[in-house]
């Protein structure tokens, strides 16, 4: 009987190789389990949680080739900062800015447009200012009275008017450094408004009180030379405020340095006008004394009425604490 080369396994060794054989087996299925089950709920979360990724997009973006849509999903989804983003917190309001002209929009339009009106109705009527200038220290039967056009009329009324203006800037600005700026109006622009309206009334009542007494006592000639001078030492005196008015508003200077140039701009003014009515109507007449009664009673008077009822009205519009 021939003998073969294979050696004979114990059973008791079989067994137990074909039990750790199994146990392998074993091992291996379940690590198999455990990653796919670890694989499909990382991509159940990802599907349910996909909404996220979109919501942190940003507009001009792309994230993950996406198109951004913003950050307004996030916000909405989340319901604790959505509830904040919409409340009105409460607090106590600080105290207001004060009012300041120099910050007034409607203050700053309207210089700046009587300064380009002003020099371009300069440019066009140069001849006309120059021989006015020029007649102020002449003799009236030493020139001829040159008529005026509508034009340099209107040109006149307009620099009156900015005059009135001006006035009424510098008198708010006064009188608001002297009462603290409490007035019963919310409008600042308001008072300024109701100045502006006692200053053109003066300029109209001024210059019908000389129409009058002028055409009683005095020949058409004279009158027509009176009106003349009266109307464009009026619009001069505007020009010349103007400057004044500019450095108060916008470069901070005294009030107390602004009121002694407009008392200045004043008085050279009355002494012109004092000058012209005594060479107009009684530098040839016998009773030239009267210059004095005259000069006073329409000159000084109204401008005594106007200081009374802007101190007035001073008084009605500022709230005394």
């Amino acid at each position: 009987m021939a003998k073969t080369d294979s050696t004979a396994i114990p059973p008791y060794t079989a067994s137990v190789n074909r039990q750790e054989s199994t146990a392998g087996q074993d091992t291996t299925a379940t690590s198999m389990l455990l990653m796919k089950d670890s694989v499909a709920q990382t991509e159940s979360y990802q599907s349910a949680n996909s909404h996220l990724m979109d919501s942190f997009d940003l507009p001009g973006f792309s994230l993950f080739g996406k198109e951004m849509k913003g950050l307004d999903g996030f916000f909405n989804k989340d319901s604790e900062l959505g509830s904040q983003m919409g409340t009105v917190h409460d607090g106590v309001l600080g105290d207001p800015a004060p009012y300041s002209v120099s910050n007034d929009d409607t203050v700053a339009g309207a210089l700046l447009v009587c300064f380009a009106l002003a020099m371009l109705a300069a440019s066009m009527s140069r001849n006309f200012i120059l021989r006015q200038l020029k007649g102020l220290f002449h003799l009236p039967h030493r020139r001829t009275n040159v008529g005026e056009t509508a034009y340099e009329v209107r040109f006149q009324l307009f620099l009156v008017v900015q005059t009135a203006l001006m006035f009424s800037i510098t008198y708010y600005l006064y009188n608001r450094s002297l009462t603290g700026g409490s007035y019963i109006f919310d409008s600042q622009l308001l008072v300024m408004g109701i100045y502006f309206a006692i200053f053109l009334g003066y300029f109209l009542i001024r210059y019908l009180l000389y129409s009058v007494v002028n055409w009683v006592y005095f020949p058409r000639r004279s009158n027509i030379q009176w009106a003349q001078f009266r109307l464009f030492l009026t619009s001069v005196e505007g020009v010349l405020l103007f400057p004044g008015v500019l450095l108060l508003i916008y470069f901070g200077v005294s009030i107390e340095y602004a009121l002694i140039y407009v008392a200045t701009v004043v008085i050279l003014t009355k002494i012109l006008t004092f000058y012209q009515g005594f060479v107009i109507f009684f530098k040839r007449t016998n009773v030239s004394l009267q210059i004095i009664l005259y000069f006073c009673a329409l000159e000084l008077m109204p401008l005594t009425a106007l200081l009374g009822i802007l101190t007035y009205t001073g008084n009605y519009l500022t709230i005394n604490f």
